[in-house]
């Protein structure tokens, strides 16, 4: 199962079945109405689907080689800023045991193209679907090497452990604003050559 469709639709089966048999039916999606957009990792281990509903609703459904497994709702409110760039980001990731680094959301109106650019020359270019895009990059985020030894070298529920999540999300963000981003409208203008994140995302 790998069309964008049939992921979508089996993410949210299972969402809405899990979250009524918790008794979590006030927190459900709409039945109806979801439509498909940009995708990465279609058929790998892990992967992402955003997905955008006719009555505004937007989210990103997990995949699991090939099958969409859950839908996440978005918070409402997050549109680009156009002021400052042309998208606004619904997800970051940055790179760490061996997975790549991945941005998605939604692109403003009159922008058509992202890439990801890493500081090796390295560039991604982000699918792009009905105005959302989902890009993922593979770059060496040097702090980021050993994230999982360093989780594992503490108790998940100490201080410690804790303390290290922190210092691991605060090396996540850095890392992930030295990944660049250019956007570009349908002509092919650049409209945004800058960090991938910011300080708010």
């Amino acid at each position: 199962m790998t069309s964008p469709a049939a992921q979508l639709e089996s993410a949210l089966t299972t969402t809405i079945e899990e979250k009524t048999a918790r008794g979590s039916t006030d927190q459900l999606p709409p039945t109806h109405g979801w439509h498909p957009g940009a995708r990465i990792g279609a058929t790998a281990g892990l992967g992402a689907l955003l997905a955008y509903n006719d009555d505004g609703s937007t989210g990103i459904c997990n995949l699991e080689n090939g099958r969409g497994t859950w839908l996440n709702l978005q918070s409402q409110g997050k549109e680009p800023d156009q002021d400052h760039r042309p998208y606004a980001v619904w997800r970051w990731m940055a790179a760490y045991n061996g997975r790549p680094a991945c941005l998605m959301g939604r692109l403003a109106p009159g922008a058509a193209r992202l890439e990801l650019r890493a500081s090796d020359g390295t560039v991604a270019e982000a699918d792009v679907v009905d105005g959302t895009f989902a890009a993922e990059i593979a770059v060496d985020m040097v702090s980021l090497r050993h994230a999982r030894e360093r989780l594992e070298a503490h108790e998940a529920a100490s201080a410690e452990g804790r303390a290290e999540f922190e210092r691991l999300m605060a090396d996540s963000r850095t890392e992930m604003t030295k990944v660049k981003v250019r956007v570009y409208d349908t002509a092919g203008a650049l409209l945004y050559d800058g960090a991938a994140i910011s300080a708010t995302d």
